[in-house]
């Protein structure tokens, strides 16, 4: 479409794992905007989850990890790093597999960060114009909405919602960890299971070209006011742009986030359990273990919806324009993108560590270090010097040279690191660097 232009565990008798559906259900609410603040204790919760669902995990596979399968791309629990998100809704049809490529129709990044107890959503258009990073160095430009289905085509490891990951990071410059996935069916089911939902729309809602599973299209409407959501109709508001573009769809899906935390707070999930179970393990994939979900669960319970920070990438960090094949696309405008990344990403230890960095080139390729320095500087790293290493490096290394072990760690998890090749060095006399990056074959 064309956009305008702009100036600016244990099984139940009904044979399923409770425990682990009742975690999900919490996550759910976790990434809809922080369900335990001022409502339950992580310690009543569990309490309560155990209560029900006393036992083993039961006979069926959970559709997740126990344990993290790669900690060093885990985010540093003991640091209280920040923790990001990827949230995917995939527009595949009622003919496609469920394992076939798909674009993602929908992406929003959720953050939440333990130290400053806050927390942020931030949508991405799907019609972005961006690089998207192949396994071989080579880079395509497309629409992000593309990156999940590269991955597949490509074999990238992790399959497209790897790439989608390393897609979003490589441009936004923010460390992304885990990702989670939705396809539409699937979201419609779990909105039905909870038995609908009910928000205020702020205006109404007319898409005469609303698409079809047949490939078709369709009249949708949606009046102003206090409305009932079943799943189909949730579905058309958080789906339809064709009134108001993507931008306007984001900031309904947004909404619908809100409101879903609310309808849990009220949820009787008891009675519902077989149904949202058998649901909710069929519409979810993610690369989050249950250890991990249950971390994520302490941490948003000390997170109050007025620190809940809800941004979208448009006007004036995007500008409009046609490709040469006569495509609508979005370009990112970076100078001002990167105003609302540190909105809504604020890091207060890397602001408050002020670290000085100096990146070392350590292979035979002309120009990396200061390439990589301005990388770093995207990523809101300004503090940063380049030169040339003492011999060639196999490996990159992270140097800390005054325990500025924020920053350091920060590096790592940016540049995919491994943590035990993070280390701690004094400093020679005269020196003002905190953190050498020594910048080896390896280096991406």
């Amino acid at each position: 479409m064309e956009y305008p232009q702009s100036e600016a565990g244990p099984t139940s008798g009904a044979g399923f794992p409770v425990k682990a559906f009742l975690f999900w259900l919490f996550f759910l609410a976790f990434v809809a905007g922080g369900f335990y603040s001022g409502v339950l204790s992580l310690p009543r919760v569990l309490s309560w989850v155990d209560a029900v669902a006393a036992g083993s995990l039961g006979q069926r596979p959970l559709p997740f990890n126990l344990f993290p399968s790669n900690p060093d791309l885990a985010p540093d629990w003991n640091n209280r790093e920040r923790v990001t998100i990827l949230i995917m809704g995939v527009d595949r049809r009622p003919d496609e597999g469920r394992d076939a490529p798909a674009r993602t129709d929908t992406m929003m990044v959720v953050t939440l960060d333990p130290f400053s107890r806050s927390a942020g959503m931030l949508s991405i258009p799907r019609d972005l114009w961006v690089p998207i990073p192949l396994k071989s160095g080579s880079v395509i430009q497309d629409r992000v909405n593309t990156a999940n289905v590269y991955g597949e085509i490509y074999s990238y490891p992790g399959g497209g919602p790897a790439l989608a990951k390393e897609t979003v990071q490589y441009n936004l410059g923010v460390r992304i960890h885990y990702y989670v996935v939705i396809d539409f069916d699937g979201f419609q089911r779990i909105v039905d299971a909870l038995g609908g939902l009910t928000m205020d729309v702020p205006a109404p809602l007319t898409d005469y070209e609303y698409p079809t599973p047949d490939y078709g299209t369709m009249r949708i409407h949606i009046p102003a006011g206090m409305q009932h959501f079943d799943g189909e109709r949730a579905l058309w508001y958080v789906r339809s742009r064709h009134q108001d573009s993507d931008f306007g769809r984001m900031h309904r899906q947004q909404q619908f986030l809100m409101a879903l935390r609310e309808r849990v707070f009220q949820l009787d999930a008891l009675p519902r359990l077989p149904q949202l179970w058998a649901e909710f393990r069929d519409a979810v994939r993610t690369d989050l273990s249950l250890t991990e979900i249950l971390t994520l669960a302490g941490i948003a319970r000390e997170i109050g919806s007025e620190d809940i920070l809800s941004r979208s990438l448009e006007f004036p960090y995007v500008s409009a324009t046609i490709t040469t094949d006569g495509a609508s696309i979005l370009l990112p405008n970076r100078s001002k993108m990167r105003e609302v990344m540190d909105e809504v990403f604020a890091d207060v230890r890397r602001v408050e560590e002020a670290a000085r960095i100096e990146v070392l080139n350590g292979t035979t390729t002309p120009g990396l270090a200061a390439r990589m320095a301005r990388q770093l500087q995207s990523y809101g790293l300004d503090n940063v010097t380049t030169g040339d290493a003492d011999g060639l490096y196999k490996l990159t290394e992270i140097r800390n040279l005054s325990g500025k072990n924020y920053t350091a760690n920060l590096l790592a998890s940016l540049l995919h690191v491994s943590r035990d090749r993070v280390k701690s060095q004094a400093r020679e006399d005269g020196e003002t660097v905190d953190i050498r990056l020594v910048l080896g074959e390896d280096a991406r």
